[in-house]
């Protein structure tokens, strides 16, 4: 079990740095506000455990409904809090949570 929260941790770290990246580059493209890639340490900090402890409990017969799942619970939420707190426009929010999660899932698989 200490090997699994280890393994909680770093990802936890990884994803934290790759999405803020990946939005403020996003942000300094868009000409958008900065701060706004907080957002992105927020949403993470809040689903990440759901994708790796709530998920994984719910879906134990399928690895892949759990990437499904998880990786689309995180993707939601997240532009939803993009829209509401970054008060970006559905467009971008969905933009900034696709790109995001896409480069966090896939450079984490690397």
């Amino acid at each position: 079990m200490l090997d699994y929260v280890q393994q909680f941790l770093n990802a936890l770290a990884f994803s934290v740095i790759v999405e803020s990246i990946v939005v403020l580059f996003l942000c300094a493209v868009l000409k958008k506000d900065k701060w706004i890639f907080s957002i992105a340490a927020l949403g993470t900090l809040c689903t990440i455990p759901y994708v790796w402890f709530i998920f994984p409990t719910l879906f134990w017969y399928s690895s892949s409904m759990i990437v499904y799942f998880g990786e689309g619970f995180a993707f939601l939420f997240e532009s939803v809090l993009y829209k509401t707190i970054g008060k970006l426009s559905w467009r971008y929010a969905v933009i900034f949570s696709f790109l995001a999660n896409f480069a966090s899932y896939f450079l984490g698989k690397i």
